[in-house]
This record gives C-alpha cells, sequence and structure tokens, in this order.
C-alpha cells in the first residue's frame, strides 16, 4: 500500500508539471507522514545530517572545473587534441567527440556539463561534415552519459554518501568500465559511419599531435589536478 501511494503521488504531481525534485520530495515526505509514527522533525534532521558530509564539499568544486574548461578555450584544445589523434579514421569527428568526452568526464563529473561543453562545439562540425543528424545527436548525447560513470563522478559521490559506501572504491570500480564502455561507442562509431561510407584520411604528422598535446596540456592536467 506504501509503494503504491509512493508513486501514485509521485506520477500525479509529475502530469501536473510539478518540478521532479518536488515530485520526489512531496511523494517521499507524503509516504512518511503516513506510514509511520516517527516525528517530521525527524526528517529535517536527517537532511541536514546528510548534507553536512564532509564528500559533499567536492561536488561545487567539480562544477567548478567544468565550468571553467567549458567556458574558456580548454574544451576546444582537447577537442583538437582528439581530432588529431583519431580524426584521420572513418567518423574520426564523432570518434573524437566521444574521445574528448571521456577526458572531459574525467574532469568535470556530470553528464550534462560533459554534453553541453562537447556538443556545443562538435555538433555542428559533425552535421557540416556530411553526417546525419540524428547520428550526431546520437553520439553526443552517448558520450555524455561516461559523465557519470568515468570519475570524478558526482552521482557516485551522491550514492556514496547516502548508502555510505566508500567513494573512493566507487571511483575505482568507475574506471574500467567507463574507459571500456567509451571504446566500445567508438567502435560502434566506426562501423556506422563505415557504413555510411565516409572513407579513412590521412593521420597527422606526429609533430601537429605533438603540438596539439601541448596546446591541450593545460586542460589535461585539470585531471591530475582533480
Amino acid at each position: 500500500m506504501s509503494i503504491a501511494v509512493l508513486f501514485g503521488l509521485f506520477f500525479f504531481l509529475v502530469i501536473l508539471g510539478a518540478p521532479i525534485a518536488i515530485c520526489l520530495g512531496a511523494a517521499t515526505f507524503a509516504s512518511f507522514m503516513i506510514f509511520t509514527d516517527q516525528d517530521p522533525i525527524m526528517i529535517a534532521s536527517l537532511l541536514f545530517e546528510k548534507i553536512e558530509h564532509y564528500s559533499l564539499m567536492a561536488i561545487p568544486m567539480f562544477i567548478l572545473a567544468g565550468n571553467l574548461l567549458s567556458k574558456g578555450s580548454a574544451a576546444n584544445r582537447i577537442i583538437e587534441f582528439a581530432k588529431s589523434i583519431v580524426g584521420h579514421l572513418p567518423g574520426g569527428l564523432p570518434i573524437s567527440a566521444i574521445f574528448a568526452s571521456i577526458i572531459f568526464a574525467a574532469v568535470s563529473g556530470s553528464s550534462p556539463a560533459t554534453v553541453v561543453a562537447i556538443g556545443s562545439i562538435m555538433f555542428g562540425a559533425i552535421i557540416n561534415a556530411g553526417y546525419p543528424k540524428k547520428y550526431a545527436v546520437g553520439t553526443i548525447a552517448t558520450a555524455g552519459s561516461l559523465g557519470i560513470l568515468i570519475p570524478p563522478s558526482i552521482v557516485l559521490i551522491v550514492y556514496g554518501v547516502t548508502a555510505e559506501v566508500s567513494i573512493g572504491r566507487l571511483f575505482m570500480a568507475g574506471v574500467v568500465p567507463g574507459i571500456l564502455l567509451g571504446v566500445m561507442m567508438m567502435v560502434v562509431t566506426y562501423i556506422g559511419a563505415v557504413r555510411l561510407g565516409f572513407k579513412r584520411t590521412e593521420p597527422a604528422p606526429f609533430r601537429e599531435r605533438l603540438s596539439k598535446m601541448k596546446d591541450a596540456s593545460w586542460g589535461l592536467m585539470t585531471i591530475v589536478i582533480v
């Protein structure tokens, strides 16, 4: 019965157009008041107890790092570096977007920030190169999802604080799956580009790759700092 009330009230508020945060909070609070005999003051006490966790202080710093990269030229330099590495392959631009998303995710810890930073630069470039619009949207949207898996991840921090699980271990557990998922995305993008008829081009000279890496060095160094 409690589950029916919880989800029923949640979906009712969603249909009314209330923000998701309000829907979650109101449905949970109503279920708590109806089906338990606990003092409502405990809710405020629990909320402040969780908010006071020192690990949560990392979240605004990750958001700041992501904003610094996306607002400045660092994101563009990281993308240029990615293009110099994999841009010559069939599907080079979409693959570069995925590669850059992996790098950016290791700084911002946020999927929306990754999508905005990489998509704002690469979306138009991918379409102008002759790729279908759906292909460009799908590439950037799926690549942005790496932001919640590759550490540091804001979602993993919140989960670790809520479930009282080691955040360090969560980060370690997300490294290999995140990189593996990114590589699989690149492979699928490569196969899709070959089917669309895109050909391999001449790879960038080693000197150019080294130059692009130097240009992006400060952005890449942010990963080490974080």
